[in-house]
């Protein structure tokens, strides 16, 4: 069994390994796009106050609809950050191309939250969007989400095989398990560096396979959510006819009742009705919140502005939580900083192991030729013997 799963470790070592390599240095870039983002558009990604006041909700989306007069607005999303930008969701025009699955996705722009201007589209973007496809589906469709599926499978057998292969005789022993000797040399510093740095990493790479298997098959995020017990997100149908959109929207006084319900608030997105009888949508994070993804929703009667629905991310079962903090846990935010900082590292580190596989399975190979030509060799000097 030990030599089985040594062949397959590293015959997978040699093939999808090199698919994780990919993989893990893309999910590392991702890790700080929207700190990297901000950094490289001042004023686009990061509007100072100035000592400004902030338009109202209301006006700020008038202001936009004047400067946009022939698209339809879907979602407005604001937060209390002062440098931070507004953003507004338009639904899809008629030259739009519909995206993966065939859905039709509205376009977003950034907005200065103290004049209601609209912003250019930040640089960079195209280069995460890129990163992302490599990431989830090495650029290539649904052929390419598959690979990145099995590859995502064999990191979990990667995993498990390797705390087999080198369960130590001492293995109550912490030292025996994580302490690496850099004094070693050759094919045992190899051994070392791969087997122990896999030791240290071994949480976080089970996580991050387990939770991205999320992303690669339906019937695996199905199983997830039938577990849980939580309900899975559906998808948005076919948007609206603009004109349905057309009856004036008291906005204002939406966001006056949200702001009585919820009072504190970090981040909050409203989704505008988009025909009769639809309701104001607001998805929010409070101050408190655990992760990114920690969002609470309110829904208010868009006729009366009366509450019809009041989900706090807070009283939710354990099990729908975990479900929604599915991408959080995958990064590592999940753990706050620290917990970003170590899956990135970790991301990172997928090429060491791809090196050190191949170089221990190149030395492997090696010193087995050498074995062989050294047994011809005493096989030739004794049939001369026996010939003399």
């Amino acid at each position: 069994m030990r030599n089985v799963l040594f062949q397959v470790h590293w015959f997978l070592g040699i093939t999808a390994g090199l698919v994780l390599v990919l993989v893990g240095v893309t999910g590392a870039m991702l890790s700080y796009e929207d700190a990297v983002l901000r950094a490289i558009n001042p004023g686009v990604l990061v509007v100072p106050a100035n000592g400004r006041p902030r338009l109202a909700p209301g006006d700020l989306l008038e202001r936009v609809q004047q400067a946009m007069p022939g698209r339809t607005l879907q979602a407005v999303s604001l937060s209390t950050e002062a440098d931070v930008p507004a953003r507004v969701t338009f639904a899809p025009s008629a030259e739009a191309v519909p995206g993966p699955g065939g859905r039709m996705r509205g376009e977003s722009r950034g907005v200065d939250p103290y004049t209601g201007a609209l912003l250019p589209q930040p640089r960079g973007e195209g280069f995460f969007r890129t990163t992302m496809q490599l990431h989830r589906w090495l650029a290539t469709g649904a052929v390419g989400k598959q690979i990145v599926g099995a590859s995502t499978v064999a990191l979990v057998f990667f995993c498990l095989s390797g705390l087999y292969l080198r369960w130590p005789r001492r293995w109550k022993s912490p030292r025996a398990w994580l302490l690496f000797d850099p004094a070693l040399t050759g094919r045992r510093f190899l051994w070392h560096l791969h087997s122990v740095v896999a030791t240290w990493l071994l949480v976080p790479y089970l996580v991050m396979a387990l939770t991205g298997l999320y992303w690669s098959y339906g019937w695996y995020r199905d199983g997830l959510y039938a577990l849980s017990g939580a309900e899975a997100p559906q998808r948005g149908g076919d948007v609206a006819d603009p004109g349905d959109a057309s009856t004036p929207l008291d906005v204002q006084a939406a966001f006056a009742v949200f702001q009585a319900q919820v009072g504190d608030w970090t981040t909050v997105s409203l989704r505008l009705p988009d025909r009769p009888g639809a309701s104001f949508e607001f998805s929010y994070r409070s101050g408190d919140a655990a992760h990114e993804r920690a969002n609470n929703r309110l829904v208010l009667d868009a006729a009366t502005a009366t509450v019809q629905a009041h989900e706090r991310f807070a009283d939710k079962p354990a099990a729908q939580r975990f479900m929604a903090g599915i991408f959080p846990l995958h990064s590592g935010a999940w753990f706050g900083p620290v917990g970003l900082a170590v899956f990135c590292l970790a991301s990172l580190a997928m090429p060491l192991f791809a090196v050190t596989g191949l170089q221990l399975y190149l030395d492997r190979r090696a010193k087995k030729r050498a074995g062989r030509q050294r047994r011809r060799e005493r096989a030739l000097a004794a049939a001369r013997r026996s010939a003399g």
